[in-house]
């Protein structure tokens, strides 16, 4: 019988985002220990269950669904497939996991994929009602928390910082990359690639209901592209990939939207140059660690690469909105040294970033909880 009780308030069918990747890498990493709990339907992969309400379907504003198990009905069957599992450790991976277990007596650790208070509050500012609940809620979260596993040092620290967590109750546990199967085709990335045929392709990709995604693509669409096209015509597009659509209002002729894809090898193989202007948010970027351990070159913001141990002009270029197209331009034109640049990035993620060693960081720590 399962000894982990793992708890998503969204599904991880599809692993197509940075956050699902994470959880799937998490649930892989402990097999045959972990059962999960996710919105219906139940994951094919691993045992466990789904409950029926998923308020995250509404994407106004913010993801409803962190409110998935606040709902009584499947508060009820949280606490109802607890009991019957009777685990040794609670897994939450994220805050909005945390309350439906509440009084249960059971040892709770937390998953945690970014500082949500610190990333809405950028978004909101510190004194929006919805700003104050959520750091509210992650403050007796975290201190509720037996353990907690963080993304990088950087957000260990805010931890401690902005709510007091003590140092002995924090793992750094990164996101890594995995390699793509080997010889994966898409033959609507082919097309593509032939479609922009002697242009610079720029590459964006992520999931595009979540704001600072949306904030990073407005800046592209409305900016970037025009920058572009005004000082090198026609030499640059831009493709974009992931779900669930391509926001309103972000048009340009040099975009071009592949939706949702399957895998995303292919399409970061076409890319001459991988882009992520990223502004606010929390965590670290799965899309800026990708892109290198594909042996691209990334231009980045500061914030996108926030908690990577990569250093500008090495590894990656790191550029602001006024020095981005500058950025883009000077990389294009220098096509040797971007390479040199990619594959000491590829290098860097290849020796510092993979699932099997964090997968060890959560092994290692929850083990005093099945031993128990």
């Amino acid at each position: 019988m399962p000894r982990i009780l793992a708890t998503s308030f969204y599904p991880v069918h599809h692993a197509a985002t940075g956050g699902k990747r994470r959880v799937e890498a998490l649930l892989r990493a402990l097999q045959p220990d972990v059962a999960l709990l996710q919105p219906a339907p139940a994951h094919p992969d691993f045992p466990g269950q789904g409950y029926p309400v998923d308020f995250g379907r509404r994407k106004r504003g913010i993801n409803w669904g962190m409110f998935n198990l606040y709902w009584p009905a499947n508060r009820r069957i949280a606490r109802r497939m607890a009991a019957e599992e009777s685990p040794a450790v609670l897994l939450a991976t994220s805050i909005w996991c945390h309350d439906a277990f509440a009084g249960l007596g059971l040892p709770r650790v937390l998953d945690a994929q970014n500082v949500d208070g610190r990333a809405i509050q950028e978004r909101f500012g510190p004194a929006h009602p919805f700003t104050r609940m959520v750091r509210a809620t992650e403050r007796r979260v975290v201190r509720e928390s037996e353990l907690i596993f963080c993304c990088s040092e950087i957000d260990a620290e805010l931890f401690g910082r902005d709510y007091g967590v003590p140092e002995n109750k924090l793992r750094v546990a990164p996101n890594g990359v995995r390699p793509p199967p080997p010889g994966v085709r898409d033959a609507a990335a082919e097309r593509m690639a032939q479609e922009l045929a002697g242009r610079c392709i720029l590459f964006f990709m992520g999931k595009l209901d979540y704001a600072p995604n949306v904030e990073a693509l407005a800046f592209i669409a409305n900016d970037l592209l025009p920058e572009l096209e005004r000082r090198m015509p026609g030499r640059f597009a831009c493709l974009v990939t992931g779900g669930p659509h391509l926001p309103d209002g972000l048009r340009h002729p040099l975009l071009r939207y592949a939706g949702q894809v399957p895998e995303i090898a292919p399409w970061i193989g076409i890319a001459d140059l991988c882009l992520a202007p990223v502004f606010s948010g929390s965590g670290t970027r799965l899309k800026v660690l990708e892109s290198l351990a594909a042996g691209k070159p990334v231009v980045a913001t500061a914030k996108a690469a926030e908690g990577l141990a990569v250093e500008n002009g090495r590894e990656l270029c790191l550029a602001e909105k006024p020095e981005f197209a500058e950025a883009i331009l000077r990389l294009s034109q220098d096509p040797s040294g971007a390479r040199e640049m990619a594959e000491r990035g590829r290098q860097r993620v290849q020796n510092a970033y993979s699932w099997e060693r964090t997968a060890e960081t959560w092994r290692n720590g929850l083990a005093p909880f099945l031993h128990r």
